[in-house]
């Protein structure tokens, strides 16, 4: 039993009900004695954290399940439970985080959110880095289940859970509080200011990438401020890489031979990679904006030439980079327009049709999903990060085409038709991934 069992840990005020049909539908597919659930399975007298710790280290994966009132469930005196470190659910987390070898998996059931890291204790946001499943309410219910059960038993063998197509779709994180830059002026002490403006005879102050629009051919270099980021300020974050990832959800471009990533391509399904013995064990910093699901970043285009290519040797399919062409087409979804979405210039607002992470609206990246899709359910293809594509720049290949726009650009930036560039080699905080899969006939 060792290495296979499945535990589902839950909050009884929260998600009993829908506990306890999980449980059964697990205990159906994998056996009673295979699915540890707390009121099924411990006896009276027994000590709960000994049971816990002793359970654990048996279990394959541990189910966190999380519903709409798991965060501000309260005691009887009214403090929030999540933030007494004796109470039991926390102590479950937490225990199952410290086991090696437990894939820990949030699901997220009854149209409930992913936690944000400011809402829990320290010793949980590592709980937040990981994917997530969806469970729906019915008439979803089954097919959901099924969906997880089937990531589960495959990854007795892979390692890794893949939840692309959990509750139909990936889910989309709640848009995240936006975060204005400053604009004031910054007091920098002397050795700062300094270091600072041996950067700038090196660089200049513009962009975060050269861009190249359809109608320019003005360059526009890094800022100053994001060159000395990533040469000084920040470090690599020392979280361990995540155990288990989603292969990215792919979309069908109509009238097209090709797929295309939903989202861009996030930090666990890059440790996923890494993980397993691709991407030549590179771990890009996260540049302490966090992992999980915010977009991967800091690769270069021959990084994500060796993801594409380890994906397509591990699932057996013809993953790969996107062609500058077949980018505009998917990002276009169909319209004529500036953006996909119309002529309007973006704005921060992740509720809005024409809401996109772009400059001034963060200081980091966004989780994937946190703004709206456009007509092909495609998500950031405006903004968040700057998208590597298969091209040569106008055929010298000692740069390579880049498209989207990305945190730091402006909204001329973010246009469809717009180009950027840069040595095959450049890694930066603005620049990441999208992948396609090429659909072959049959026959």
């Amino acid at each position: 039993m060792a290495g296979e069992a499945i535990f589902v840990g839950y909050r009884r005020d929260d998600t009993a009900d829908v506990a306890g049909r999980i449980y059964d539908a697990m205990a159906q597919r994998f056996g009673k004695q295979r699915v540890f659930k707390d009121v099924d399975n411990i006896g009276p007298g027994v000590d709960f954290g000994d049971y816990i710790k002793a359970v654990l280290p048996r279990c394959r994966v541990a189910l966190v399940l999380i519903g709409p009132h798991w965060l501000e469930s309260k005691d009887e005196t009214g403090k929030r439970r999540l933030d007494d470190d004796h109470d039991w659910v926390r102590i479950e987390i937490e225990t199952a985080l410290a086991t090696p070898g437990v894939l820990v998996v949030p699901v997220l059931v009854n149209g409930a959110r992913m936690p944000r890291g400011e809402e829990v204790p320290d010793s949980l946001k590592p709980l937040l880095r990981r994917n997530a499943a969806i469970i729906r309410r019915d008439p979803d219910f089954h097919d959901d289940v099924e969906r997880l059960a089937t990531a589960i038993r495959s990854s007795v063998n892979t390692g890794i859970i893949d939840l692309s197509k959990i509750g139909g779709k990936a889910s989309t994180p709640a848009p995240a509080t936006r975060e204005r830059t400053n604009r004031t002026p910054l007091l920098i002490g002397g050795a700062i200011v300094a270091a600072l403006a041996l950067v700038a005879i090196g660089l200049g102050v513009s962009r975060w990438l050269p861009t190249e629009g359809t109608d320019s051919a003005q360059e526009q270099r890094p800022t100053l401020i994001d060159a000395f980021r990533d040469s000084i300020l920040l470090s690599d974050s020392a979280t361990a890489p995540t155990a288990f990832a989603a292969v990215p959800e792919m979309v069908r471009v109509p009238g097209q031979n090709f797929e295309v990533g939903r989202y861009e391509l996030t930090f666990a399904q890059w440790d996923a990679c890494v993980a397993g013995g691709g991407c030549n064990g590179y771990r890009p910093s996260d540049r302490g904006w966090g992992r999980g699901n915010r977009p991967v970043i800091n690769v270069s285009w021959h990084d994500a030439q060796s993801y594409a290519q380890w994906l397509s040797q591990r699932t057996g399919q013809s993953y790969r980079l996107l062609t500058s062409a077949e980018w505009e087409i998917a990002a276009r979804a169909g319209s004529v327009t500036n953006f996909s979405w119309g002529d309007e210039d973006p704005i921060c607002d992740g509720n809005a049709r024409n809401g996109a992470n772009f400059e001034g609206c963060s200081v980091r990246t966004q989780p994937v999903g946190s703004f709206q899709p456009n007509g092909f359910g495609l998500y950031d293809v405006h903004g968040n990060v700057w998208e590597w594509v298969e091209d040569c720049y106008d055929g010298s290949c000692s740069s390579r085409v880049l498209r989207g726009g990305s945190l730091g650009s402006d909204a001329e930036g973010l246009r469809s038709a717009n180009r950027g560039r840069n040595s095959p080699n450049f890694r930066a905080v603005s620049v990441g991934i999208r992948v396609a899969r090429t659909i072959v006939s049959p026959g």
